[in-house]
Parts: structure tokens; C-alpha cells; sequence
């Protein structure tokens, strides 16, 4: 289960197929455990700028959207969502620190998959190196978690833990 105060982020990436793979990871700041509780992918018909931002929206408005692409960026917070401003970074030198920082604490158990993750778990088995260098074209899941994991610096909590009453305006039903 997912604590309130546990800062979240999820993480995007469009291959140049044009299909779409998203994952939301939480942080858990008192035992630095990063858990990876959801993912999808968006393909064919799904690709859809409105069908993308909705399935974004709806597993959390608020919680930051780490990219790879300026104009899939832009169309999406024009959608609502909370993309963050500037696309993660994709040098060779930081694409081999993040990979080796979530397969370090995938080792030490301070990365954890949910287990209904079947996709993301046979996308990481086939995951491997190709002449010694983490490959950076296919395997879009992982890439979504990478740019994720790189950017958990601006991952959010839906509330303090200390905060007792809810973060949404209270209305009346009509």
C-alpha cells in the first residue's frame, strides 16, 4: 500500500513507433525504498493525445510526469497533466548512472515491483546490455522507469503525513 506522505512521480516515454509506455514509482522517505506500483502502454488507436492524458490523469493529477520529448510534453499539460518542465536528460554517461542506480537497489531491495506488473517484469527480463552500453532504443517500459528514477528529485507527496485534512476543495452536489 501506498502511504499519503510517500512522494510520487511517474515517467514517460514515446518510441519513434509513436506508441507510448508510462510508470508511476513512490518513494518511501523513511526506508529510501522506491516502489514501482503501476505501469501502461498506449498503442494503435490508444496513442491518442486525449486517450494518453486521461489514463495519466487518472491515476493522479497532481503527481509529476518525468519525458524524454518537449512537444509530447506540451501536448499533454495543455491536456491537464503535470509534466515536468525540462525533457530528463539522455546522455550516455547519465542513461549508465540511473541503470546502474535502479539495478542497485533492485539488488539491496530498495526497488520494488508490484507483483500484478507482469509486463514491466518480462520487459526487464529481456532487458540487456548490447555491446557493454545499456540500449536505449528499445524496451520502453524500462526507459519510462529511467527517466522516472531520474527525476525523483521532483516526485510529490499527496499530502504530508501530518496533514489531516484532505488536499481538495470541499463542494456541495447538486
Amino acid at each position: 500500500m501506498i502511504e499519503p506522505h510517500w512522494k510520487r512521480i511517474a515517467g514517460i516515454h514515446q518510441k519513434e513507433n509513436g506508441e507510448i509506455a508510462a510508470v508511476w514509482l513512490a518513494l518511501d522517505p523513511d526506508n529510501d525504498v522506491v516502489h514501482l506500483y503501476d505501469t501502461c502502454q498506449f498503442r494503435g488507436d490508444d496513442r491518442n493525445p486525449i486517450i494518453v492524458s486521461e489514463g495519466l490523469n487518472a491515476r493522479g493529477r497532481k503527481i509529476p510526469v518525468a519525458h524524454d520529448s518537449k512537444e509530447l510534453a506540451e501536448m499533454l499539460r495543455d491536456r491537464g497533466c503535470c509534466m515536468l518542465e525540462d525533457p530528463t536528460k539522455g546522455s550516455a554517461a547519465m542513461i549508465e548512472v540511473i541503470s546502474g542506480d535502479i539495478a542497485a537497489r533492485m539488488r539491496t531491495g530498495r526497488f520494488k515491483v508490484s507483483e500484478r506488473l507482469a509486463d514491466w517484469k518480462d520487459e526487464y527480463k529481456s532487458f540487456f546490455r548490447e555491446d557493454a552500453k545499456v540500449p536505449i532504443s528499445s524496451h520502453p517500459l524500462m526507459i519510462a522507469t529511467r527517466h522516472a528514477m531520474a527525476e525523483l528529485e521532483y516526485a510529490k507527496a499527496e499530502r504530508s503525513r501530518n496533514h489531516s485534512k484532505p488536499m481538495y476543495p470541499t463542494v456541495a452536489m447538486i
